[in-house]
């Protein structure tokens, strides 16, 4: 029996000695304590010691007791650490819907990997047409420029934006000279619509004394065509190309406006042959007045209409055809032969 306890107790210590050997990896000093306690429950230990049996198991029972709880007490417990589940969905993939075919370029849509996969049609990017830098904006005119002189009623100077100056003569009309009737206040007509505005140029061509021949506009506005209408200029006759001037001519004389109000107007190149003391026969004024007399008796058809008054009339011609041919006779009041000695002058 007392081999059986002392094989048992050599056991004992034994495995304690392991214990405290594993225990000092975590708390060196209450491992130390623990293996005391095992070397105590060795037979030749107490022997050296001189310990007896129950002395001995009573110390290393402290001893493995305070070391065991010097080893629970220091050592600190690891901290739990969340369990990192990874959960990958498997990816689903939804088919788009399809978008309406435009003209516009579309771009395709681009998916991004992500757990789930969506593909999301890209918006429509409408891209404004480029126009290259060389490429200029259309116009239906020929030259832009600034008015920075006024000559007479006909002749203009421009200077443009790389400070080009050009002299212009006004297309298809002829005013008064400056010293002529009616000269200063055709300038003077001019000035105000065009003096230190923008205007634009169709031009034509450049006539011999190197000015450029154009019809002027501002705001799509036709200066030509406003001095004629005003009175404050002639249809040109050698050189219209455009009716319309001449018909503008025609309201302006019936209406009496600008250079129409006096009796006898001199036609600007009359003007300059009396000047140079040259003679046109018949004058330039009266081939205009014999041309339109004959063009409004054309417009009248020779037939007898609904006009009764001299103001009515709107040439010499064709106050004679109502008076001769017509017979009405209250055109010619003082029975001369003459009717509307306004107009027949």
């Amino acid at each position: 029996m007392q081999k059986f306890l002392t094989s048992l107790g050599t056991a004992g210590g034994i495995v304690i000695i392991m214990m405290a050997l594993l225990f000092m990896l975590l708390n060196f000093f209450g491992g130390l304590l623990m293996f005391g306690a095992g070397l105590l429950g060795l037979p030749r230990i107490r022997n050296k010691l001189k310990i007896t049996g129950k002395k001995a198991f009573g110390m290393g029972f402290v001893l493995y007791i305070v070391g065991f709880s010097l080893v629970v007490a220091f050592t600190e417990a690891p901290e739990r650490q969340p369990e990192m589940v990874q959960s990958t969905p498997k990816p689903q993939s939804i088919e788009p819907k399809p978008v309406d075919e435009v003209p516009q370029a579309t771009v395709e849509p681009v998916t991004e990997p992500v757990a789930q996969t969506v593909v999301v049609p890209a918006p429509i990017v409408t891209t404004p047409p480029v126009v290259a830098e060389n490429e200029k904006a259309v116009s239906k005119y020929d030259v832009s420029c600034k008015i920075v002189g006024v000559s007479d009623g006909d002749t203009a100077t421009c200077l443009t934006n790389d400070k080009k100056q050009i002299k212009i003569r006004f297309d298809q009309i002829d005013a008064p000279e400056t010293g002529q009737d009616f000269g200063s206040a055709s300038k003077k007509a001019l000035s105000d619509m065009i003096f230190g505005k923008t205007v634009e140029l169709d031009t034509k061509e450049q006539d011999k004394y190197g000015r450029t021949v154009a019809e002027v506009f501002v705001d799509d506005k036709n200066i030509n065509k406003e001095m004629v209408a005003l009175g404050m200029a002639w249809a040109y006759r050698e050189y219209v190309k455009d009716n319309e001037y001449i018909d503008l001519e025609t309201k302006a004389r019936r209406d009496s406006l600008g250079l129409w109000s006096q009796p006898d107007a001199i036609y600007p190149s009359d003007f300059r042959r009396g000047k140079r003391g040259e003679q046109s026969i018949p004058t330039q004024t009266q081939q205009i007045a014999q041309s339109q007399e004959k063009r409004d008796l054309a417009d009248s058809g020779g037939k007898c209409g609904s006009k009764r008054t001299c103001k009515q009339m709107s040439s010499c011609a064709e106050a004679k055809h109502y008076l001769n041919v017509c017979g009405l006779s209250r055109l010619d009041r003082d029975g001369d032969g003459i009717p509307c000695e306004t107009l027949c002058k």
